[in-house]
């Protein structure tokens, strides 16, 4: 699995840090069906929202679905919890749709 992160202004190391081992925690279970991971971290310019961190989840499964997910939030973790939370539920509804139609494993395993 590859995790790239991207931002438009520069990230803390700490925050890179947290950022891999999170995601590598939140995916263990279904980390096999990973291929890449994208990150993208950004700040929303409006000055009356409370809410301005901006995180975007770009995956690739293996068998070439594309998964996108975005949250807004106060800080940069807790949009990165949220858009977890929310890939984790979308990769295991792939799974167990690909399960039922027995279509999974052919482009896995060959």
């Amino acid at each position: 699995m590859d995790v790239i992160l991207d931002a438009k202004e520069v990230v803390e190391p700490e925050l890179k840090v947290f950022t891999e081992n999170r995601v590598k925690f939140s995916l263990k279970r279904l980390f096999w069906m990973v291929r890449k991971i994208k990150i993208r971290y950004s700040a929303v310019p409006s000055s009356k929202a409370t809410c301005n961190q901006h995180c975007m989840i770009s995956l690739e499964t293996f068998d070439h679905h594309q998964i996108e997910v975005s949250m807004t939030a106060r800080d940069k973790r807790m949009a990165l919890e949220m858009c977890l939370k929310k890939i984790y539920k979308l990769i295991q509804k792939t799974f167990h749709k690909s399960q039922k139609y027995g279509r999974f494993s052919k482009h896995v395993y060959v």
